[in-house]
């Protein structure tokens, strides 16, 4: 009795465990997929990403944004050519590069760009990132003026087998800032550009240096009956008689005016302004220590303040306004002498106060005793 008992109790753990196992819990969730709410849910999930896929198929081309990636792709050296069109229906700017590195303005017969400038301009367009987009739709496009049609600035790069690119800038939502996009993106951006630094005027794309002269290499300047020379350290009037002493400081400013001519505006030979016949026409040669000269032409432009000069050697004509040439617009011989002061009666000879009373009966000779009033006694 006892052995039986022993020998039960020692059975493993295990045995008895196995002998009668657990059965699996039954979560049941594939059961619960099954159910019409579920399966409607998902069918709602699969239309809208159908229709999310649609529309992103048929919306208009727009850039993904990945940082550091370049508005516009091109390189600076690859520009030939820069074309600026405005929206005010003005002629676009168009400049040019040459040799490969200087900057003209063809339709002014090739004459020299503000070369500094274009290459800055290309710089900055080189640099600009693509950021995060402000706007994407077409009425978004029109609102900003960066439209195929409506837009302030349109600019394109040209390359020698055709355009590189075309940027389009609208307005200015904050300073040295414009809303911008390249042309074959409908996206619209924010860029880090200044209206100043995209102008469709060609007066501001002058090299504005084109008329200046080394001071120190002027020895004579000669106008219509007068004729000034480098002397030493001053200037002397050619054939001045003794009457006609030379202001060294009026001489002085003339050179110095000549030397930094500015102008406001450059003309072709076809466009030259009328000249007024009523006003003077000032010609100058300036000649040069090297051996050259430069002969101007300086005549009133009609119904204007302004100037309008003609280098012999060039084809283009300059306009000047009265504040480029200041006084020297009506200059004679006259002009370069020193003027007497004006006289002044101080230096006359002052006359005496009163004059000298005359001699008269009634005036006592000398040690005589003037008369006095009349006495009783002489009465008498």
């Amino acid at each position: 009795m006892t052995a039986t008992n022993t020998t039960s109790l020692a059975k493993p753990v295990s045995e008895t465990v196995n002998a009668s196992p657990t059965p699996k819990a039954d979560l049941g969730w594939r059961t619960d997929l099954r159910t019409p709410l579920v399966m409607g849910l998902a069918g709602l999930l699969a239309l809208q990403l159908l229709i999310a896929l649609g529309q992103s198929l048929s919306a208009p081309s727009t850039h993904a944004f990945a940082p550091q990636t370049p508005l516009l792709d091109f390189e600076p050296a690859q520009v030939t050519a820069i074309r600026i069109e405005g929206a005010d229906g003005a002629d676009p700017v168009r400049l040019e590069r040459r040799d490969g590195s200087a900057w003209v303005i063809g339709e002014l017969g090739d004459f020299p760009a503000a070369g500094f400038k274009a290459d800055q301009l290309l710089t900055t367009l080189a640099a600009l990132k693509r950021p995060l987009p402000v706007a994407t739709s077409a009425e978004a496009r029109e609102r900003f003026k960066v439209a195929d049609t409506g837009f302030n600035r349109r600019l394109t790069l040209e390359g020698a087998q055709g355009p590189i690119a075309t940027l389009i800038l609208g307005e200015t939502p904050r300073f040295k800032r414009l809303f911008g996009r390249p042309a074959d993106d409908s996206a619209v951006y924010e860029l880090d550009l200044a209206i100043a630094d995209v102008s469709n005027r060609r007066v501001d794309w002058l090299d504005q240096g084109q008329l200046h002269i080394d001071q120190t290499q002027i020895t004579a300047i000669e106008g219509a009956d007068w004729r000034l020379e480098k002397d030493g350290e001053g200037w002397r009037l050619a054939n001045a008689g003794e009457n006609e002493p030379l202001d060294q400081d009026k001489a002085r400013e003339l050179v110095r005016t000549l030397a930094n001519l500015s102008y406001r505006d450059v003309f072709a030979a076809t466009e030259a302004p009328a000249e007024d016949a009523s006003k003077p026409v000032l010609e100058l040669k300036i000649e040069l220590s090297e051996g050259e000269s430069r002969t101007y032409r300086i005549a009133g432009l009609a119904g204007s303040e302004d100037s309008v000069l003609k280098d012999a050697k060039r084809p283009q004509a300059f306009r000047l306004s009265k504040y480029d040439l200041m006084e020297w617009v009506d200059l004679h011989r006259s002009t370069l002498i020193v003027q007497p002061e004006p006289t002044t009666g101080t230096d006359a000879q002052p006359e005496s106060s009163a004059p000298d009373s005359p001699v008269t009966d009634e005036t006592p000779a000398p040690g005589s005793t003037p008369p006095g009033p009349a006495s009783d006694t002489d009465a008498d």
